[in-house]
């Protein structure tokens, strides 16, 4: 091998003559070719891996659109006062990511979904938890902010509370699976609710919640192995009668007439009322006569819900009391 080291005219030479050979090469145009008409390449973060489709996504949205206004029929009918529960948003999130998210205390409950694998995750804030107590313990709904520890009764009253969010899931699902959710103790503190790995991918959906003067969230954590057993049948069409005109499934289909049926609301006569001081009512004896503000031959007001729609009429069907309808108000 020769020391000799080359003079910056050689070395210069010597790229030139490379540069030539390289552009006359009929072999470096064949190389060249496939470089150009290769295709861009798309990201794809390992680590947050696409277990849900669009499609997935938006039919867990109609499903769980469904089960925000079942729940809130039942709670507004069972509690006599006007909760709103509106879907704001489905989302893909690691199980990580999604218990990061609540806050602490709040109120977790661990559902087993049978027949579906695994367990799953409802969480109700604390504020709007305390506001569904007050009313089952006969107050108005409205609570302080004040941080306090949980009574022995209102822990005994959550299962109750429980009991409408598993029969309301179990109603909205019978589209896709016979769903017999049951739950366990419910839990305070997130960070112990372990339902699957920190790095699995689940779907969170958030509800919006209103309760007398009180707004807050909340929230369903599904991880995926739950509905792997039934991802072929998370499809649009199952919920929604039609297509929009850009070809898509209707993100949010108006409720069909099967999903009203079931819902119930309290109704409500009134016979008439009266004025009393509290001396007069304890000063009441026995086969006391009340005076009432409807006049005998008069309508009776019937109440649906929190509005009178409609006036009747008292009277007997066999032995029991009953009203006839005789006019519709708007």
């Amino acid at each position: 091998m020769s020391d000799k080291l080359l003079s910056q005219t050689e070395i210069e030479a010597l790229m030139s003559g490379l540069a030539l050979d390289t552009d006359e090469s009929p072999a470096a145009t064949a190389v060249a070719e496939p470089v150009q008409s290769q295709k861009s390449v798309k990201v794809y973060d390992f680590r947050r891996p696409d277990k849900f489709s669009k499609g997935h996504l938006r039919a867990l949205r109609i499903l769980h659109g469904t089960f925000a206004r079942v729940l809130s029929s039942s709670l507004t009918s069972y509690l006599r006062t006007n909760i709103q529960l509106r879907l704001t948003m489905v989302e893909q999130v690691t199980y990580e990511e999604y218990i990061r998210s609540l806050p602490s205390p709040t109120v977790l409950y661990v559902v087993t979904p049978t027949p579906l694998p695994g367990q799953l995750v409802i969480e109700m804030n604390l504020p709007l938890v305390r506001g569904v107590l007050d009313r089952l313990l006969g107050g108005s709904g409205i609570v302080d902010g004040k941080q306090r520890d949980m009574t022995d009764i209102e822990r005994a009253l959550l299962k109750t509370v429980g009991g409408f969010l598993l029969g309301s899931l179990r109603e909205v699902w019978t589209e896709v699976v016979n769903l017999q959710p049951s739950a366990q103790e419910p839990a305070l503190m997130p960070e112990l609710v372990q339902v699957t790995l920190p790095t699995e991918t689940t779907v969170m959906l958030l509800f919006e919640m209103t309760l007398a003067h009180t707004t807050g969230t909340l929230s369903v954590c599904i991880p995926h192995p739950v509905l792997q057993p039934v991802m072929n049948l998370l499809t649009t069409s199952m919920w929604s009668g039609g297509h929009s005109r850009s070809g898509e499934p209707d993100e949010a289909p108006l409720p069909q007439l099967d999903q009203l049926r079931p819902v119930s609301l309290p109704l409500v006569v009134e016979l008439g009322s009266a004025s009393l001081t509290v001396r007069e009512l304890l000063n009441l004896p026995v086969g006391q006569v009340i005076k009432l503000d409807t006049s005998a031959q008069g309508s009776l007001a019937v109440r649906v819900g929190e509005h009178t729609k409609f006036t009747a009429r008292p009277g007997l069907v066999g032995r029991n009391m009953a009203v006839e309808i005789t006019g519709a108000l708007n």
